[in-house]
């Protein structure tokens, strides 16, 4: 007994201090923009599959850049009878004098479907600066500018950026919007604080070519469970510094389901604790709720209750900072934050079961480590993003 009250006080007081933490770094809100000065020749890359939801919205915003210099836009999709061509060349047809190029190719470096398409890719890239952008990313019409501009600085290979969630209808969506918007920024504003930033984060990247070929180009991520992981690694542990840019994107979260969306954040919770172990341990203090309420039935009710209630309070206070201080974030939805930390622990507990995640229907299996491997039923005659 006495040993489940001592685990319940850690868990109570881990969790209160990263929601300290957490609070007082969203206040200081995100880092200025710098001036954008400097404008070198860019290529976007874009990687796609499928008719997603506000696809053509996203593509139309990556087009629509205020930006002064010399601009490539690639798209790339594994087959032509992908669902997302013809939004593709509606498009690129709607932005006759932007520079555009629709790659299509069948071929597959490893097991990263992603970064298959971006090694598909690469050879009609024609500038030295590339910029890889998700193709369910909303991003402003300064959004390049910003990107690009730490990339001045020779010795920075790799910038990256924060991105909320933009909810489609439905209760599936509004939950996976959450995640991003109240569990991932904060994160790492927090741990951006604590350590120097050596990863960077999938929606939006951008790197110099010469940064890329020195680290072997995207062959070093053909089976990485967590490309954008092993991007910044690489690039972090071949001597580049890393840069947060002062911009934000949005990310148009559409899950048909629940179960859709466990499926997905099973993935990243398995690709996290397949790269960062630690790190996927350590993650239980941000959603303490469930395992804190069940240990704390060993503890006397009143302070058992006035220790949840003050994490579900500190939890609220958090959800409506971020809101103040980053507008970009949808509306609050303070009746949603307690289950949304349920489900964590769910997806949580879950990724400690097994290695097996899906990408699209492509049945894949995390290694030790960096790696994916496909499971013996995967035949790859189908490619997802």
């Amino acid at each position: 007994m006495v040993i489940i009250q001592c685990l319940a006080g850690a868990l109570a007081v881990g969790g209160f201090a990263y929601l300290i933490l957490a609070i007082r770094h969203t206040s200081l809100g995100l880092s200025a923009a710098t001036e954008n000065t400097w404008h070198p020749p860019v290529t976007v890359m874009i990687p796609a599959h499928g008719a997603a939801q506000r696809l053509e919205e996203c593509l139309n915003s990556i087009c629509r850049q205020d930006y002064p210099a010399a601009l490539q836009v690639i798209f790339g999709l594994h087959t032509p009878d992908d669902e997302a061509r013809p939004v593709i060349e509606r498009v690129m047809a709607r932005f006759p004098s932007l520079d555009t190029t629709l790659v299509i190719d069948t071929s597959r470096l490893g097991a990263n479907p992603k970064n298959a398409n971006l090694t598909n890719m690469l050879p009609a890239a024609k500038h030295d600066v590339l910029v890889m952008v998700d193709s369910d990313v909303l991003v402003h019409p300064g959004f390049l500018a910003a990107m690009v501009q730490p990339l001045e600085d020779p010795q920075v290979g790799g910038v990256t950026c924060l991105y909320s969630g933009s909810p489609a209808p439905g209760l599936a969506s509004h939950l996976g919007a959450l995640y991003h918007n109240d569990w991932f920024i904060p994160s790492v504003l927090v741990d951006l604080t604590r350590r120097e930033m050596d990863i960077l984060y999938g929606a939006a990247i951008a790197v110099s070519r010469r940064a890329l070929e020195a680290i072997g180009g995207f062959a070093p991520m053909a089976n990485a469970v967590a490309q954008d992981f092993v991007l910044g690694n690489r690039l972090y542990r071949h001597g580049f510094k890393l840069r947060l840019a002062g911009c934000m994107v949005a990310t148009v979260v559409a899950e048909p389901s629940l179960g859709r969306l466990i499926r997905h954040e099973l993935r990243w919770n398995r690709a996290v604790r397949a790269v960062r172990p630690r790190d996927h341990l350590l993650s239980i203090f941000m959603n303490p709720l469930v395992p804190l309420a069940l240990l704390l039935t060993s503890w006397p009710a009143i302070p058992a209750v006035g220790l949840i209630a003050l994490h579900l309070v500190l939890r609220q206070v958090l959800h409506h900072r971020l809101r103040r201080h980053i507008p970009l974030l949808p509306a609050a939805e303070p009746w949603l934050v307690p289950l949304r930390e349920g489900l964590n622990m769910v997806v949580w507990l879950w990724a400690l079961a097994g290695r097996k995640v899906y990408w699209g229907e492509t049945e894949l299996l995390t290694g030790n480590g960096l790696s994916m491997t496909p499971t013996e039923r995967e035949t790859f005659h189908s490619i997802p993003r």
